[in-house]
């Protein structure tokens, strides 16, 4: 288990105090040592030079029982073991020994020293004792510097090492004392510094896992304190750019969510960053999280990962147009990528965007055969008043019943342009305003009547009677009189054109569970199944041929289904060949 930093500073410290303390003991238990031992000396040489005043020129040449006692009596009385030894190492007298029974001293350090200095000085253990002691010999020398004999004196270490001893507890006794004033301060020490690091590790943590709000306690007036201080208001920054990098990316996913265009971005190495809902749905793709995933493994279009690569090498935008199947139909969906180069130009990503083409491709279509119809319906009009007008004009000698007939044709072909040009631009007009349901209600039941009274001078001519089932009451819809009378008018011409000699036109209006209802039913030949669905496009006819000799524009039902939609109401069909034709409008009540 990694250590706290509480014990790394406790511990650091309180082994610094452990090697300080041990360390000034030591110096200081040799510093005592080596100022005994030399006070020690000090106080030797002392003796040996009041020793020496009292033996001068009283040596004996050899042991002198008289010597001896007056030697060992001196020495007890200076607690001093006094030695003297002739220049040739034999003992004279020792105050603690016998000096017939010791060996020749005359290779002993302090002896030897003493030829060289005044005084010679060695600590070691004594021979003749057996223990350890402190010695000092003085060399008493002649008028010509000759070495007559030596004086020496020692005192045991025995007593040093008493007090030495003392010392030593004296000496641990304080390194105690100390050790625990520092264990103590080591440990406020570590607790002052380790908490506020300990709280701020907290902090960090809980940021890290989310929680923004976290603050630390910065109340001390210390460099801790300026640390807390700092990363609070480092937190405050950090939490306003999560809260501003969320809110933009919020915005950004919203903004992408209501985009009609799919919207596909990945990184530098092809994986997926982003998608929308629009391009789940335009490439088919299962609804499932894919950031992160390669784009060619998500996707599985090839010519998406061959556009993709393309724009990548180039460095330039590339698009694409791209046909899937989906419900049943083809969609026709237009790629367009975009890379996103750094600074040095190196790739960054891509961002891929698809748009669902297939009604602007299917309008471009309509605005083709529109085209193409309308010229082919004019061509005919047209052609037909030219060649009656160059007759007339070249038959000069043309008779009166012949000259009325011809102009007769001519007025019938102007009178089919009118409506023809007229239909045109009355079905331009509405798909190119985007007309609000009308504020005002309007009777159906008035303007369909007065609908079915205009439409019988053409009934009568083609032999068609019309019947009418109306509401005594009035029937409110919330539409424009003028388009509530195109739609019926159109429905009705229609009827009674295609009805034939002998026919019935059914009319009928009524009120059904908050719809209007209207229904138009003929006696015509009908309307084959598979055409129902294309019997509303513009110049759209069964019978070309029929249409025409009847005097239709192929416009009239386009128009319709465009007011009716319009005023958010719809329109339905129900036909089969040789069994006539219902048209039925419902606009929601008001």
């Amino acid at each position: 288990m990694r250590p706290s930093l509480f014990w790394k500073i406790f511990g650091s410290s309180l082994a610094l105090i452990v090697i300080t303390a041990v360390v000034a003991g030591w110096t200081a238990e040799r510093r005592i040592v080596h100022d005994v031992e030399r006070e020690t000396r000090a106080n030797l040489r002392t003796r040996v030079d009041l020793v020496t005043a009292v033996v001068r020129g009283r040596l004996p040449a050899a042991y002198d029982e008289g010597f001896q006692r007056e030697v060992r009596d001196l020495g007890a009385r200076t607690a001093t073991r006094i030695t003297l030894i002739r220049a040739d190492g034999f003992v004279l007298a020792d105050s603690s020994k016998d000096p017939r029974s010791m060996d020749d001293h005359s290779r002993r350090p302090e002896v030897l020293a003493s030829r060289k200095a005044p005084f010679g000085a060695s600590t070691r253990d004594s021979d003749t004792l057996g223990m350890r002691m402190v010695y000092v010999a003085y060399a008493l020398r002649a008028e010509d510097e000759t070495v007559r004999a030596y004086v020496r004196g020692a005192l045991p270490l025995g007593r040093l090492e008493e007090r030495l001893s003392a010392l030593r507890g004296m000496i641990l006794g304080g390194i105690g004392f100390a050790l625990l004033l520092g264990l103590i301060g080591a440990l406020l020490i570590a607790r002052r510094l380790a908490r506020p690091l300990r709280a701020m590790t907290e902090v960090v943590t809980a940021i890290a896992g989310g929680d923004l709000q976290r603050r630390v306690e910065a109340n001390s007036a210390d460099e801790v304190g300026d640390l807390g201080r700092h990363f609070n208001d480092m937190a405050d920054r950090l939490e306003h750019e999560v809260a501003t990098i969320q809110r933009d990316r919020q915005d950004l996913r919203a903004i992408l969510g209501g985009m009609a265009e799919g919207v596909v971005a990945v990184d530098a190495n092809d994986h997926t960053v982003l998608v929308n809902d629009a391009a789940y749905g335009m490439l088919q793709v299962e609804r499932v999280p894919l950031e992160g995933k390669p784009l060619h493994e998500t996707l599985r279009l090839p010519l998406v990962t061959e556009t993709l690569q393309r724009a990548k090498d180039a460095g330039t935008t590339h698009t694409a147009v791209m046909r899937i199947a989906r419900s049943g139909s083809e969609r026709a969906l237009r790629l367009h990528v975009s890379p996103i180069l750094g600074k040095d130009g190196d790739y960054r990503g891509a961002v891929l965007v698809v748009a669902d083409i297939t009604e602007r491709e299917q309008i471009e279509a309509m605005r083709r055969d529109f085209i193409a119809n309308a010229s082919h319906e004019l061509k005919t009009p047209i052609a037909s008043i030219g060649g009656l007008a160059e007759t007339i004009l070249e038959d000069g000698d043309m008779d009166v019943d012949t000259r009325t007939g011809f102009l007769e044709r001519i007025m019938r072909q102007v009178g089919r342009l009118r409506d023809l040009v007229e239909d045109m631009l009355a079905l331009s007009r509405l798909e190119s305003e985007a007309a609000p349901v009308a504020e005002r209600k309007t009777d159906f039941r008035t303007s369909l009547g007065e609908v079915i009274e205009d439409a019988r001078p053409l009934a009568a001519e083609h032999g068609v009677t019309i019947q009418s089932d109306l509401p005594e009451e009035e029937v409110w819809v919330r539409a424009e009189r003028e388009s509530l009378h195109r739609i019926a008018n159109n429905l009705l011409d229609n009827a009674i054109k295609y009805s034939g000699r002998g026919g019935r036109v059914i009319v009928l209006l009524r009120p059904d569970a908050g719809e209007v209802v209207l229904e138009v039913q003929d006696d015509g030949p009908g309307i084959p199944r598979d055409k129902h669905d294309r019997i509303f496009e513009r110049f759209f006819r069964v019978d070309e041929h029929r249409s025409r000799r009847l005097g239709g524009t192929g416009l009239g039902l386009a128009i319709v289904k465009h007011l009716v939609q319009t005023h958010e109401g719809r329109i339905e069909l129900e036909s089969a060949v040789g069994a006539g034709s219902t048209f039925r409008v419902v606009f929601p009540a008001p």
